[in-house]
């Protein structure tokens, strides 16, 4: 079994212990145009009926309050009008690995799973980030709501795990480490989006990793540290890389990071050429397998909106899908697309 991209690699340090304010957990009625296309190949893994959202013991609450926010269905019709070869399933699931497990993207059986434990934990981490910035207005660039950090984290990481994703069922080539190419991802999506989405997920994904510890010494216990050898970037690492992706796509708006001494100024003056070549990557790899139309579609849909709707934006009609991965053969289970 491979799996990658676990909560886009977060370190559950001590402290720690991945919609841009609704991207993906809110949004408005789809326009008429977008639903004459035909069913894509993002998949919502249904078992028992349960629409994706998988049964569990332990966080009742939380799956309660995912199923209102239609997060997979928000996740599938954001990512449709990419032309996908194979077919790529989503689903919510308390998943193994405790309390601190995160979300992933298993290329065996080509399957997002969105943990809740996670969106428990965001939650968490949400009230004490909010306090901070408003406690320290000045320290922080721009305010940032509850509702904003939850499900701007939340949007960020799920947009993480779909960059592995599609890096897999488009064959992306990857020069460097994969963690730090969907991070990469991530962030060039949410930047693509209008104005407001974009700020809402570049400070709620600023102000985790600035809440997040590094690694603590490069000894530990009289050896090398180990945990810098993962395959994830550090916190600060993240943090740096992210800001200057935004800040040389838009300046005037991200600058106030660069003023306020979270982005270096030394940093800053390269961040520019780093945006442009990030997306002449994307322009080249990934774009050719997007649908202009549908996309135009998209870019019209009010994801800050209370309410997402219609009930379904795709056809609703059972499909089978393998347990070896949502095109392959195996033991089948009734998705919905």
């Amino acid at each position: 079994m491979t799996v990658v991209g676990t909560a886009m690699g977060m370190r559950m340090t001590p402290m720690l212990a991945w919609a841009f304010a609704g991207l993906l957990a809110f949004g408005g009625a789809e326009p008429a145009a977008a639903q004459s296309t035909p069913p894509d190949r993002m998949q919502i893994v249904v078992k028992d009926n349960d629409g994706g959202y998988h049964a569990t013991k332990s966080y009742a609450g939380v799956r309660d309050r995912v199923i209102k926010a239609r997060l997979l269905e928000r996740l599938r019709d954001f990512l449709s009008p990419v032309r996908l070869p194979r077919s790529v399933g989503v689903q919510a699931a308390e998943c193994d690995g405790g309390a601190n497990q995160g979300p992933f993207y298993r290329n065996r059986d080509r399957t997002i799973t969105i943990c809740y434990q996670f969106v428990a934990l965001v939650e968490r981490w949400a009230d004490q980030v909010v306090a901070a910035a408003q406690k320290d207005p000045k320290g922080y660039p721009f305010p940032i709501t509850r509702d904003e950090f939850i499900w701007g984290l939340i949007g960020g990481v799920v947009l993480h795990e779909s960059g592995h994703a599609l890096f897999d069922v488009l064959d992306v080539p990857v020069f460097g480490r994969e963690e730090d190419a969907a991070d990469q991802f991530s962030i060039l999506i949410a930047l693509r989006l209008r104005p407001q989405l974009a700020e809402a997920a570049v400070k709620s994904y600023a102000y985790f990793w600035h809440a997040a510890r590094d690694p603590d010494g490069a000894m530990k216990n009289g050896n090398l540290n180990e945990d810098f050898a993962d395959e994830h970037g550090t916190a600060s690492q993240r943090l740096y890389n992210g800001l200057c992706l935004a800040y040389g796509h838009a300046p005037a708006v991200f600058g106030k990071f660069v003023a306020a001494g979270w982005l270096p100024a030394q940093r800053a003056k390269g961040c520019a050429r780093e945006y442009a070549q990030l997306a002449a990557a994307f322009d080249k790899t990934v774009l050719p397998f997007i649908d202009e139309k549908r996309m135009v579609a998209m870019e019209k849909i009010d994801w800050l909106a209370a309410d997402y709707g219609p009930e379904r934006v795709m056809p609703a009609r059972p499909v089978s899908i393998s347990a070896q991965g949502p095109a392959g053969r195996g033991k089948s289970v009734e998705t919905v697309r």
